[in-house]
């Protein structure tokens, strides 16, 4: 897992880029109304509830002055976006600055252990291209 603090923010735009392995098919489960359960593979179900944690986190960075000691809150409107653990699948992220990225510890119910290659791609924007569209 990794720690969200004020150190990991960037001050351009950055491209996530992240090929995941652990546990499971990679296949995308679906939700099943009648019953409330997620359908796949049993390791995939785990996977993407995040009950078990292990998924990237996007959360935009607070303006109040509470520093790293602040704890993750689940309920926090700040969360923009949720990447769930999947075998063999790449995620490629546009993070705008200001935004901060961890990965929510992995559970000791998790399938398995979380394995990723990860890049960050500096985004350089033309700003003679947008005076042209």
């Amino acid at each position: 897992y990794t720690v969200a603090h004020y150190g990991i923010l960037t001050t351009n735009a950055v491209l996530d880029t992240t090929l995941c392995f652990c546990g499971g098919e990679g296949n995308q489960c679906s939700f099943d109304e009648e019953t409330n359960e997620l359908i796949g593979s049993d390791d995939d179900a785990i996977w993407e509830s995040g009950d078990v944690g292990g998924f990237e986190c996007y959360i935009e960075a607070d303006d109040d002055d509470e520093g790293a000691e602040a704890e993750y809150d689940e309920e926090d409107d700040t969360q923009l976006l949720s990447v769930s653990a999947s075998f063999n699948t790449l995620s490629l992220v546009y993070r705008d600055p200001g935004t901060m990225k961890f990965v929510k510890y992995v559970g000791s119910g998790a399938p398995s252990s979380r394995w990723d290659i990860a890049l960050e791609y500096d985004v350089k924007i033309d700003e003679d291209d947008d005076e042209h569209q």
